[in-house]
């Protein structure tokens, strides 16, 4: 029903419809934690020279804990779109805080059909699944994919392990306020993970990064990204 609500909105007001070209775009967030302010986020979608893609993103903690241990997380996602799908290429992660620091880097190696995986002195290798990307590409991912109108959402995702069948539904549009004004939003909510809540909004006019990101960690605490500007 919710399904069928959100294909009602797109038909009735296509300006609601996201803009699935690639192009160069930035984002500013705002971190909180069960409410209360704790970082900014940054993100930058940018072309290289060969045709290939990278997103940028930088998360830094100001306030409560993440200040005081000096969060600092860095992700890079090179990726290509090939014959309509986005493929993975690099991807590299890298958090620096005063008590824990972590390190991942993934490679995809398409001729061999292999993706080899660094994970904190750790090596995984594992078969790719026809356009399998990093978990930080997926944002680009759903915004092309509800640029295209589609609420149900298959993508292969490379974890530590193994490529992870992500699934993502799309729940319709409503009116949300953030800090960088209000926007009407298309709500999609991860579906395969029962009892992890992890939602995204994206908004008409705004490119293909989301607008907002909730997610609940493991501890029950609730992060959100909200766009700033």
């Amino acid at each position: 029903m919710r399904n069928r609500f959100f294909a009602v909105c797109l038909l009735a007001a296509p300006a609601l419809v996201l803009a699935a070209t690639l192009k160069p775009e930035q984002a500013n967030y705002a971190v909180s934690r069960d409410g209360k302010i704790i970082g900014t986020a940054s993100y930058a979608l940018g072309a290289n020279a060969d045709g290939s893609w990278t997103l940028h993103s930088e998360t830094r903690g100001t306030g409560g804990m993440a200040r005081l241990l000096g969060l600092d997380v860095r992700e890079d996602s090179t990726f290509a779109l090939r014959e309509g799908q986005l493929q993975g290429l690099r991807y590299s992660y890298e958090q620096d805080a005063a008590i824990r620091h972590k390190r991942r880097r993934i490679d995809f190696d398409w001729n061999a059909q292999q993706i080899r995986v660094h994970d904190n002195g750790k090596d995984f290798r594992y078969a790719p699944r026809p356009g399998t990307i990093d978990r930080s590409t997926v944002a680009v991912a759903l915004g092309i994919a509800l640029a295209n109108g589609e609420t149900s959402i298959t993508l292969p995702v490379a974890v530590r392990d193994r490529v992870e069948m992500q699934r993502y539904a799309a729940s319709g549009t409503a009116p949300i306020s953030l800090p960088a004004g209000k926007f009407d939003a298309i709500e999609i909510d991860r579906t395969d993970t029962p009892g992890k809540v992890m939602k995204s909004w994206y908004a008409a006019d705004t490119g293909l990064l989301p607008v907002r990101v909730e997610q609940v960690q493991h501890d029950g605490s609730i992060i959100v990204m909200q766009l700033r500007k």
